[in-house]
């Protein structure tokens, strides 16, 4: 029962959906907190959480997931410098371009779209650069701008030659070497503390941002998470702007109207000038919704029913409550493959879903994972028979519809995505 609660206090205060990082790690979380403000059960713990904003900040610490690199899956930072030196620069709509990187993490997103927009040649007076988080203890490492060897994973030498220096004495106490980013880039970005829920956030900044990268962070969240997130994105960026998500999160600017931009593995969107219509079904014309409300939005785990509105208040589990907070919860084939894929490590993922699927040949959850993980190794037609299949075991799957609309219009089957909008209008209205 007190478990619960303090999950519903987390999903209130930050969206946290428990079932996105396993509510064993959650617990974890709380054990952990406990421990350290010396209370004996979570009752106590719980009472202190509600006279304790301060604790409450730490417990937040505790499960936020601050697992990031710089150029992280590259095709983002490929498109944004090709986006800039073609489009924006020939022609800047103003003086000084104005981009958005939330969350900020440990700071390795936002200096690497600093070198990205600093490689396009833009000068430090062309462009700002805030990088929001809600992570106190991350925004002090991102402002201090030092990171190990497992930063640059995949990025080559001439990078970290370009804009690192080796911190001098800066041995860890694993003797591993360390490098700091170099000042000018460190100088390039705002580093700012910042909820992207909290209703007072960035009110005076109306379309403002003409490029907004939220990559990762609203796989975390439940539902109606998702929507509040989705219309401050919306609010934040400029008609035109551009948005870039984590490939685990394509379907959402999608059901909430705006354009793909067809580069590979970018999982970049345009915000339309104008809301886009639907396409044209047997009844007529529709006109698409901001965020079609039955539409199960895509998750880190992909759903295989629509999602609630809102996290509801469920009563709890005997069997959970009676485990202590330290308890580890094994987590399922699907669940640890979820978790591979958003560390990066796409092609252990990949070869944990087919395992699965093996054993398990009508998981539909499986299926849109493994789509899922084959869309962010380039794989586009892998994961458009792994959607195609997902489709065969459950026909109104909206998720698999979404994204073979988006791999459809990637390849430039505009007639076949057209094909598949029409039935997830027909389904919308059904």
């Amino acid at each position: 029962m007190v478990r619960k609660a303090i999950e519903s206090l987390l999903a209130e205060k930050i969206g946290l959906d428990p079932n996105s990082m396993g509510t064993g790690n959650i617990a974890r979380a709380i054990g952990k907190r406990m421990a350290a403000c010396g209370d004996s059960d979570e009752v106590a713990y719980w009472q202190r959480l509600q006279v304790s904003p301060a604790e409450l900040a730490e417990l937040i610490e505790s499960v936020v997931v601050p697992e990031t690199w710089f150029l992280r899956d590259r095709e983002p930072f490929v498109f944004l410098k090709n986006y800039l030196v073609s489009q924006w620069l020939p022609h800047p709509p103003r003086e000084q371009l104005r981009v958005l990187s939330i969350p900020a993490a440990t700071g390795e997103e936002p200096y690497s779209i600093a070198i990205t927009l600093t490689e396009a040649g833009l000068s430090a007076k062309q462009f700002t650069l805030d990088a929001v988080d809600i992570s106190q203890n991350a925004l002090i490492k991102a402002k201090r701008g030092v990171y190990g060897k497992n930063s640059f994973r995949g990025t080559e030498a001439e990078f970290l030659q370009r804009y690192f220096q080796p911190v001098t004495g800066g041995e860890t106490s694993k003797h591993l070497p360390e490098y700091a980013v170099i000042s000018q880039v460190r100088a390039a970005v705002n580093f700012i503390p910042g909820n992207l829920l909290d209703k007072f956030f960035m009110l005076n900044k109306i379309n403002y941002y003409d490029i907004i990268f939220c990559r990762n962070l609203l796989i975390y969240f439940h539902r109606h998470a998702k929507e509040e997130a989705m219309a401050v994105i919306n609010r934040l960026l400029v008609s035109g702007g551009l948005l870039f998500v984590g490939h685990s999160e394509s379907a959402l600017p999608l059901a909430a109207g705006f354009e793909l931009v067809r580069h590979p593995r970018a999982f970049a969107y345009r915000k339309p000038q104008q809301p886009r219509e639907a396409a044209i079904v047997p009844n007529g014309k529709l006109t698409a919704k901001p965020f079609p409300p039955n539409l199960p939005l895509l998750t880190g785990r992909p759903p295989a029913i629509a999602l609630p509105s809102a996290p509801p208040a469920k009563k709890p589990e005997p069997s959970r409550d009676s485990q202590p907070p330290n308890a580890k919860e094994e987590l399922s084939p699907l669940e640890l493959a979820k978790d591979l894929a958003d560390k990066g490590q796409l092609q252990e993922a990949a070869s944990l879903c087919e395992t699965y699927i093996q054993q398990n040949i009508t998981s539909t959850e499986a299926y849109l994972l493994l789509g899922q993980v084959q869309q962010g190794l380039g794989n586009p037609e892998a994961a458009e028979k792994s959607f195609q299949r997902a489709l065969y075991l459950q026909p109104d799957c909206l998720v698999a519809l979404v994204h073979l609309a988006l791999l459809k219009e990637n390849r430039g089957d505009t007639a076949g995505a057209a094909i598949i909008r029409a039935r997830i209008q027909r389904r919308q209205i059904n």
